[in-house]
């Protein structure tokens, strides 16, 4: 698990710096499961994707789905709270 600060610059590194949804310049890395739901604030990579702005507002308006935002990553690993 990472930080605040490491999670947005490994998640925004591992995608390039571009939202995995749309290419367009990432502004948000954002959590895919709510970090609310974890007792340590679900800081892991595998937690997160970069989006921009547009894609982040549809992500958090669940227009997107969490299944399709790890696929659109290539993650893998399901991070899921306790």
């Amino acid at each position: 698990m990472a930080d605040r600060d490491l999670f947005r610059e490994g998640v925004f590194a591992r995608d390039n710096h571009l939202c995995v949804v749309c290419k367009e310049p990432a502004q948000d890395a954002h959590h895919i499961m709510e970090r609310r739901l974890f007792k340590d604030g679900g800081y892991y990579l595998d937690n997160g994707a970069s989006l921009c702005g547009k894609c982040h507002l549809e992500a958090e308006s669940t227009k997107l789905s969490p299944g399709y935002i790890r696929e659109r990553a290539g993650i893998t690993n399901v991070v899921l709270p306790d």
